[in-house]
C-alpha cells in the first residue's frame, strides 16, 4: 500500500499547490507568442483564435490566459512590444485587450508548428513573437484540450455554427460536429436508463458514475420537454458534482433552471423571461467568461433576457456579467455565470463543483469583422466558456501516482512486483492502461486477474480512474541467470483529448547467491527495498471515470480518499470484486522513507509538470 507517510506529503502538496487562487502576475521573456484577443488585431480571425488554442492544446502546448486582475471593461491586460508572426510588421508597445492568449517561450519552438498550419487554413489569425520581456495576471493555465459534449436538443445546429466558426472538433477529429458524432447526445442518452439516485447512469458518465466529459451544452431544449424528461436535468446536476461546466441558451436556460426539484443551480426559484435590453451594464470584467473587446449587443428569440421574480435571489453575488444598462441585478440579466449553488462545498477549494453558464438570446451571429458584429460577440461568450471549466485547467486535472515494489534480493529466479496506483487529482483519468515490459531474458510466471501478455509486455486494462480511486496489481516472473536487473512500470491514460504516459520508480534486483555489499541501497543509500519510491504523474487534465477495470489476485489495496463534491469515491474494484481499503492513519511500514528530495521518497519525477508551469508564480 502506499506508504502513509507519502501519503500525507503529497495530499499537502497537492492542497499547496492545486487549490485555486486569484490571477498570479507572472513575467515572460523575450520570444514569447501572443495570440491577442483585441478587435486592434483580432477583428477578423477573433472566433478562429479560439480553434487555434484548442489545436495547440490537444498538442500538448501549455497555453496561458492572461487577464489583468480587477481591470475595468475594455481595460488593458498587459503592455507589450512584439512582431507579427505572419507579415513581420512590428508591434510597438500594445495594450492587449480582452483576455489575450500567451505562450511562454520555452513552448514557442513547439507552438510554432501548430502555427504555422493553423494560419495555411485560417490566415486571418494574429499571432505575435513578444520582442521584450513583458508581465501580465495569468487567470489560468490550460494544458490540454477539454473534452465536450452536445445535447441533440432540436437545436443543435446553433452549438454546431459557433463550434464551425471556431474550427474546434469533436473527440474524434470531425470538425462538422455531424448528428452521428459520439459527442453529440440525445436528451434519452443523457438521462439514462433510470431515475434512481445517485442519476449517474446517462451517457455524460461511465458505468461507475465518473463524469466522461469537461463541458457539457444544450442551445434550446424546450421547457415542456424537461417536464416530460426530468432525470435529464438530474443526471446534469450530478455532472456538475465534479469540476465541470454546463452551458444553456435561450429556452434550455429555463428548461434546466425552473425544473423542480433538480434545477436551481444558479437561483433561489428560477427565472421569468425578461426583456432585450438595448443597452449594458458589464460586471466581473476580469473573469474569464467576461473577456470581449468591441461592441456588445444581445439578440432575440423566446427567452432574450432574464429576471428574477420579486424576492428571489441568486445564490452568490457574483454571478451576473451582462445585464441591462441602469437596472438591478436580477433584472433583464444576459450573460450569467456562476458555482452550481452558489458556494463552494469544500475548504480545499472550488475543485469539487461544476459551473454553469447561461446565455440570453436564441442565436448570435458568426460574421467577421466583429467590431461591425456586435450581435456576433455572444458565439464569443460562448468559446470563453469552452475554456473556464475547473477540469480543463492545470489545477483541475487528474494526478496519477505510480508505486512499484519488488525485492532488491533474490536467491532464487522466481520474482514477485506488486504495483500501486491512484489518482490524487480532482478529475478522472480515462482508459487507463498499466504496462511493464519485463527485464531482458526474464520470461512471465503469473500476474493478477485481467493481465494480458504479448512477448516481453504485460498489461492490464483499468478502465478510467476517478477522483481518489486505485488499486493494485502483482507480477511474478523468472529471472534467467545471476545479474542485477531494473523493472519500471508504466501507465498511458487519456485526459480530455490528449494521451498521456507516467513511469513509475525503478525497481533494481540482484539475483545471486549472496547479496553483494551495495545490494538493497539507492544511489542516496537511504531506502533498503530496492525501489527509489513512488512516482507522482503531473497535472493532466480531463475527464473523469473510476478504475473498475482494475483487476488483482485476490484483494485491491490501492487507498481510498473521499471525492470531493458528488463523486463517488470507492477505490477501483479488483477483478474478483474485492473492495480497495482506505489506509488513512495507519502507521507507515517498514521501509518508508520520507526524504527532503521530495513528497514520496524523493522521486525525481513527482510533479515535474506543474513545477514547471508554476515555477515562476511566487
Amino acid at each position: 500500500m502506499f506508504k502513509t507517510c507519502r501519503a500525507f506529503v503529497a495530499a499537502l502538496s497537492l492542497a499547496t499547490i492545486f487549490a485555486p487562487s486569484s490571477a498570479l502576475a507572472e513575467d515572460f521573456p523575450a520570444g514569447s507568442l501572443i495570440i491577442p484577443m483585441d478587435i486592434d488585431y483580432q477583428d477578423m480571425g477573433m472566433f478562429e483564435a479560439y480553434g487555434l488554442v484548442y489545436e495547440l492544446l490537444r498538442n500538448d502546448v501549455p497555453v496561458d490566459w492572461v487577464i489583468k486582475e480587477g481591470k475595468p471593461y475594455a481595460g488593458v491586460d498587459f503592455m507589450a512590444s512584439a512582431v507579427d508572426h505572419q507579415t513581420g510588421d512590428p508591434i510597438d508597445g500594445h495594450g492587449y485587450r480582452g483576455g489575450p492568449w500567451v505562450i511562454a517561450a520555452e513552448h514557442a519552438d513547439a507552438a510554432f508548428a501548430i502555427i504555422d498550419g493553423w494560419q495555411e487554413q485560417s490566415p486571418n489569425v494574429v499571432v505575435h513573437e513578444a520582442t521584450s520581456p513583458f508581465s501580465g495576471d495569468v487567470a489560468h493555465t490550460l494544458i490540454h484540450a477539454p473534452s465536450i459534449a452536445m445535447m441533440a436538443d432540436g437545436n443543435q445546429k446553433i452549438a454546431r455554427k459557433y463550434m464551425l466558426a471556431a474550427r474546434i472538433p469533436d473527440s474524434v477529429g470531425d470538425y462538422t460536429w455531424p448528428d452521428e458524432s459520439p459527442d453529440m447526445l440525445d436528451p434519452d442518452e443523457v438521462a439514462g436508463p433510470t431515475d434512481e439516485e445517485p442519476h449517474d447512469d446517462g451517457a455524460l458518465f461511465d458505468e461507475d458514475g465518473d463524469p466522461v466529459y469537461c463541458q457539457f451544452m444544450s442551445m434550446h431544449w424546450g421547457i415542456g420537454d424537461a417536464e416530460d424528461n426530468p432525470e435529464v436535468v438530474a443526471e446534469v446536476r450530478r455532472f456538475l458534482g465534479h469540476p465541470t461546466h454546463f452551458f444553456a441558451e435561450c429556452q434550455a436556460v429555463n428548461a434546466f433552471e425552473n425544473l423542480a426539484p433538480h434545477g436551481f443551480y444558479l437561483t433561489d426559484s428560477g427565472f421569468l423571461i425578461g426583456d432585450r435590453p438595448d443597452a449594458y451594464d458589464f460586471f466581473q470584467t476580469d473573469t474569464p467568461f467576461a473577456q470581449l473587446d468591441g461592441p456588445f449587443e444581445s439578440v432575440g428569440g423566446s427567452e432574450p433576457a432574464y429576471s428574477l421574480p420579486e424576492g428571489t435571489d441568486y445564490k452568490s453575488s457574483d454571478i451576473v456579467m451582462i445585464t441591462e444598462r441602469d437596472t438591478p441585478i436580477g433584472v433583464n440579466d444576459v450573460w450569467m455565470t456562476g458555482l452550481l449553488d452558489g458556494s463552494c462545498r469544500s475548504s480545499q477549494g472550488c475543485l469539487n463543483v461544476g459551473k454553469v453558464s447561461y446565455l440570453g438570446g436564441h442565436e448570435y451571429k458568426t460574421d467577421v469583422p466583429v467590431s461591425q458584429n456586435p450581435d456576433a460577440q455572444g458565439t464569443r461568450l460562448f468559446l470563453n466558456s469552452l475554456f473556464e471549466a475547473p477540469c480543463g485547467t492545470v489545477e483541475g486535472t487528474p494526478q496519477l501516482l505510480l508505486d512499484k515494489q519488488g525485492p532488491s534480493f533474490t536467491d532464487v529466479p522466481e520474482v514477485t512486483y506488486q504495483i500501486e496506483y491512484k489518482n490524487e487529482g480532482p478529475f478522472t483519468a480515462l482508459d487507463v492502461v498499466l504496462f511493464d515490459t519485463l527485464p531482458v531474458g526474464a520470461v512471465f510466471v503469473s500476474g493478477s486477474a485481467g493481465v494480458m501478455v504479448d512477448g516481453d509486455e504485460v498489461a492490464w486494462d483499468l478502465g478510467n480512474l476517478g477522483s481518489g480511486e486505485g488499486g493494485s496489481v502483482e507480477l511474478t516472473i523468472s529471472l534467467p541467470d545471476y545479474g542485477v536487473y531494473t523493472n519500471i512500470a508504466n501507465l498511458e491514460y487519456l485526459v480530455g483529448v490528449n494521451a498521456k504516459s507516467f513511469e513509475s520508480n525503478m525497481v533494481v534486483t540482484e539475483y545471486a547467491d549472496m547479496p553483494s555489499t551495495t545490494s538493497g541501497t539507492d544511489s542516496d543509500g537511504t531506502d533498503s527495498d530496492g525501489t527509489d519510491g513512488s512516482a507522482t504523474a503531473g497535472p493532466t487534465s480531463g475527464d473523469s471515470n473510476s478504475g473498475t477495470g482494475a483487476t488483482a489476485s485476490g484483494t485491491d489495496t490501492g487507498t481510498d480518499s473521499a471525492t470531493t463534491g458528488d463523486s463517488n469515491g470507492s477505490g477501483a474494484t479488483t477483478g474478483d470484486g474485492a473492495s480497495a481499503t482506505d489506509t488513512a492513519g495507519e502507521d507507515a511500514p517498514a521501509g518508508c522513507s520520507c526524504r527532503a528530495g521530495g513528497p514520496f521518497g524523493g522521486t525525481a519525477g513527482f510533479m515535474l509538470l506543474p513545477l514547471a508551469l508554476l515555477r515562476r508564480r511566487s
